[in-house]
């Protein structure tokens, strides 16, 4: 018994260690001022191969723009799918690499991998427009979640080493890598598919569900891994932690669309596909949405960037989550109609 309390105590302080070191670059919400420098047409033409090629770049950031300058050397990579394949965007997703001791005294610390959530199409309004709305529902899901990924907004220069192509400047954000999440809950990261319900712990299911239910986003699967991660941790419980809401119906970006065995027509038409519950298995997780209601509206607040319109569309597309599950009866039917018994 003495051994097993001292092996948890050890892991908890090795998770509170790393947890601490990363907490820099998430610790504040005020956006970042960045420059990646790269042969940034070699990274932009990198688009649909599947080999993900590296490209050695150096990251300048500023916490302000008074701030002093700091550098280190960094490695991008295109990522994703969708948004990856130059037929749909003009710019890829990317992730960052870099060493741990390159970043090390920097804001980066603690990290070694980030995602970067990028503009679609640079230039284009109405698409920086659907980087800070993602970026949004990500500060809405850490308001409810106990588990959830950690993000920085970052205004980012991409400038060409090469001096072949323009700078481009967009809105963008970093994103937690999984395995680091993972670390802070002193879990591990479950990488097998063909999970169901029932394998889940149950809470965290419930307010994964609801989150997805709440933005409008249908793309996420369980089973098959998509947009989900599963955390496992020391007592076996696996906990979904949901990522990627850009084909949300609160963003309601250009080019998403819902799959079409799911027979709705927009992305901003709601459809539960959670677990089947009763009323009184929902109300504490109701009653945690409810309560995170003024958080939720406290993002748009202090957002920088986000056009007053589009922050006013989003409030009122929340409210009718609202006035949903404010309502038992109409909550239930919400809930209930579309509910899958097994798994999504």
């Amino acid at each position: 018994m003495r051994w097993a309390v001292a092996r948890r105590l050890a892991l908890l302080c090795v998770v509170l260690a790393a947890t601490a070191q990363a907490q820099g670059l998430f610790r504040d919400t005020k956006p970042l001022l960045v420059t990646i420098t790269t042969d940034l047409r070699a990274v932009v033409r990198d688009r649909d191969s599947t080999k993900f090629a590296p490209h050695p770049a150096t990251l300048t950031y500023r916490t302000d723009s008074t701030s002093p300058p700091r550098s280190f050397p960094v490695t991008l990579r295109a990522r994703g799918h969708f948004r990856r394949q130059a037929r749909n965007c003009g710019f890829p997703p990317l992730k960052l690499e870099f060493a741990r001791a390159d970043a090390r005294t920097t804001l980066f610390q603690g990290n070694d991998e980030l995602k970067i959530a990028t503009t679609c199409r640079p230039g284009s309004a109405d698409y920086e427009q659907y980087v800070l709305a993602e970026y949004a529902l990500y500060r809405h899901y850490q308001a409810v979640s106990p588990r959830h990924f950690r993000t920085r907004l970052a205004r980012i220069t991409y400038h060409d080493s090469t001096r072949a192509s323009d700078d481009v400047v967009s809105w963008a954000f970093f994103v937690e890598e999984d395995r680091e999440v993972a670390k802070r809950f002193a879990s591990v990261v479950d990488t097998s598919r063909g999970a169901l319900f029932r394998d889940l712990e149950p809470r965290q299911l419930a307010i994964t569900s609801l989150f997805q239910y709440l933005v409008a986003n249908t793309d996420w699967s369980i089973s098959a891994l998509h947009n989900v991660s599963l955390l496992r941790d020391s007592t076996g419980q696996v906990h979904p932690v949901a990522f990627d809401f850009d084909w949300s119906g609160a963003v309601n970006a250009r080019y998403a669309r819902p799959d079409a065995r799911l027979e709705i027509q927009s992305t901003t038409v709601r459809l539960y596909r959670g677990p089947c519950l009763d009323a009184a298995a929902w109300r504490p997780t109701l009653a945690r949405f409810l309560a995170a209601r003024p958080a939720i509206e406290a993002v748009y607040d202090s957002l920088p960037g986000l056009d007053p319109q589009r922050a006013r569309t989003m409030r009122a597309y929340l409210g009718e989550f609202y006035r949903t599950i404010s309502d038992p009866k109409l909550a239930q039917r919400a809930l209930g109609s579309t509910c899958l018994p097994e798994g999504n």
